[in-house]
């Protein structure tokens, strides 16, 4: 059994945002429209913190608890600040380098027939998620539908901040370090750096690979620590400035984009 678990644990979390946009596509959304993807997503997550509990325990989560506990806070500033800093560095870059779309023939033939349904973790979002009904497009994934599809409220980030930290820095990393051989756990600690950034790809490849920072330094703080507490405080108030920046970008309350 203890095989088992392990073996869901490490494929659980390869992919589990387009796990849980299928999951909500094929079964949910047909029985009730209104769960948001993001749900599911966390109760994936959820799961997974689950199952690192079971085959790890409470170790998972914990590291050096005075001292960590003291400098926790401070630190998770001081690593929201870095990172937020070469979030932005990536995005201005990125979007400084792509060329304008030439006018003529769509990337995908317009949707005249029907209306959009929502997709990805905007799914059921209340206002943004009637808006995505109703407002016409050419492509689902174009500017203007993931601007609209990924806006979400703080508390979503918040509890997404502390999920993924929970699964990527807590789970992961303490079984790449404690559990297997060393070219083993540097192999998984690669691969859960590399998977919590491309999580982000509903959002779009700039941000999938403006989010490697965060998960590196995600990482460096859990290793030097042996926790995630500092991760958690870190990668929360990086998503409260998320929260705050798309609030200035798009106006509008609780609107933002992850």
């Amino acid at each position: 059994m203890h095989a088992y678990l392990v073996a869901i644990l490490l494929v659980g979390g390869l992919a589990p945002m387009a796990l849980a946009s299928h999951l909500h596509g094929r079964w949910i959304e047909a029985r009730a429209p209104y769960v948001p993807t993001l749900a599911v997503f966390f109760a994936l997550l959820g799961c997974l913190v689950a199952l690192g509990l079971a085959v790890l325990g409470p170790r998972m989560v914990t590291g050096h608890p005075w001292w960590e506990a003291a400098v926790a806070v401070p630190a998770g500033w001081l690593m929201a600040t870095a990172t937020w800093r070469c979030d932005r560095w990536v995005m201005g870059k990125l979007a400084a380098g792509r060329l304008p779309r030439a006018a003529g023939r769509p990337r995908t033939a317009p949707r005249t027939e029907r209306s959009v349904r929502p997709v990805g973790i905007g799914a059921g979002l209340g206002d943004v998620a009637r808006a995505s009904r109703t407002a016409p497009t050419t492509n689902r994934w174009g500017r203007e539908e993931r601007s609209r599809e990924t806006r979400v409220g703080l508390p979503w980030l918040v509890t997404g901040a502390v999920l993924e930290e929970l699964v990527y820095r807590g789970v992961y990393t303490r079984f790449a370090v404690a559990e297997v051989a060393w070219p083993l756990g540097v192999l998984l600690l690669t691969g859960a750096t590399l998977a919590f950034a491309l999580s982000h790809l509903p959002f779009g490849w700039p941000h999938a690979l403006a989010k490697l920072p965060l998960s590196l330094m995600a990482l460096a703080v859990t290793l030097a620590t042996g926790g995630v507490l500092t991760a958690v405080i870190g990668h929360t108030w990086f998503n409260v400035r998320v929260h705050r920046h798309y609030r200035s970008v798009y106006g509008g309350r609780g609107a933002v984009g992850a």
